[in-house]
């Protein structure tokens, strides 16, 4: 079994003669429990804030109740009139190779149809070894922190 939201880690389905996967994505459970740990501590110590009930890091009830309206939500359109009106913008779309829950060639074939006002150093791609969270590999992620600091000292100059 392979994970969608970082294919470059496998795992074995504890169910393989089901018709559906009886486990969840390899890439995820692994996370699942550091991550809720992590999310807890901030919202708790460093925040202050102590909601009702207990956290849940990924809760697929929620997620497939929510409603977007009219579909799912695009910023598409708002990023075409930010470039249009401030023609000082950059921006950096960052992605993980290996995700294939949102993979960045979906992003790519977006990104080539911008108008030619905002292309080449306005807008630019970055693709890190990882998945959807590529950040948790410390080289990618500090590879991705160099990308950013770089864009903002262009940008203050």
């Amino acid at each position: 079994m392979t994970g969608l939201y970082d294919a470059s880690v496998r795992g074995f389905d504890p169910y393989p003669d089901f018709g559906s996967p009886g486990f969840g994505d390899p890439s995820g459970e692994t996370r699942r429990a550091p991550l809720t740990s992590a999310a807890v501590d901030l919202l708790t110590r460093k925040l202050n804030w102590r909601p009702d009930g207990s956290h849940e890091l990924s809760n697929a009830a929620v997620t497939w109740a929510w409603d977007f309206g009219a579909g799912p939500p695009q910023s598409l359109f708002e990023l075409r009139q930010i470039l249009a009106t401030d023609p000082k913008m950059k921006v950096l779309v960052g992605h993980g190779l290996f995700d294939l829950v949102t993979p960045y060639f979906r992003s790519q074939l977006v990104l080539d149809q911008l108008p030619a006002f905002a292309s080449g150093p306005r807008v630019k791609l970055t693709v890190y070894p990882g998945g959807l969270m590529f950040y948790s590999r410390d080289a990618s992620g500090q590879a991705f922190r160099a990308e950013v600091e770089a864009m903002m000292k262009a940008a203050a100059k």
